[in-house]
């Protein structure tokens, strides 16, 4: 029913189309007949550039070609601005949205640790170096799955601290306080990585 509505309308529509175009047809032919050239037609006046080629005239492909070249290297100009301004009002709002949820939970539970905490995770695995060696591999995938998460990063430095690997645990300390420089205890493990260093 729906379908037979849309296509009744545009039958009656092309039906008083032809009517008009046949009732005015001869006013047309007299006006065409004493205005145009023999060889001319209706295509010639609504395409031109297309009847001087038809016509042996060379059109200006190589003209309209830079032309179009220009108006799409705009287009694509803005798309690439109206992404960049997308990205930045939603990175603004997760960092918003990250806030909120921090200000509503108690101080005591990070809202961005797993639920299978990490260091619980640490000492199942840690007693031999192969252990310590595939928990590594796994954080750098967690971290690398989350980039973001700076209970990940910390917990990798609380790794390289028992692998006594002391500048990769200060670089991971270091990017843990990028994300979350107000955490006291990041301060605290990072200047203890900064002595053993020395």
């Amino acid at each position: 029913m729906y379908l037979l509505i849309p296509l009744a309308l545009i039958l009656a529509s092309s039906a008083g189309v032809f009517v008009i175009v046949w009732r005015k047809r001869p006013y047309l032919e007299k006006l065409s007949a004493a205005e145009t050239k023999p060889e001319a037609g209706i295509w010639s006046d609504l395409f031109p550039e297309f009847a001087e080629g038809f016509n042996g005239a060379k059109p200006k492909l190589k003209h309209y070609r830079g032309v179009w070249l220009l108006e799409l290297e705009k287009f694509l100009r803005r798309l690439r601005v109206i992404s960049m301004k997308m990205d930045r009002a939603s990175d603004s709002w997760i960092k918003k949205i990250r806030k909120v949820t921090e200000r509503k939970l108690p101080s005591s539970s990070n809202s961005l640790r797993p639920a299978a905490s990490p260091p619980a995770v640490l000492e199942q695995t840690a007693p031999t170096i192969e252990g310590m060696k595939k928990e590594e591999q796994r954080m750098i995938i967690e971290i690398a799955k989350n980039p973001k998460n700076p209970v990940l990063y910390e917990t990798l430095g609380d790794l390289y601290m028992k692998m006594s690997n002391f500048s990769d645990a200060k670089e991971s300390y270091e990017a843990a306080m990028e994300l979350s420089p107000e955490k006291e205890g990041l301060k605290k493990k990072h200047s203890q990585t900064l002595e053993k260093l020395v």
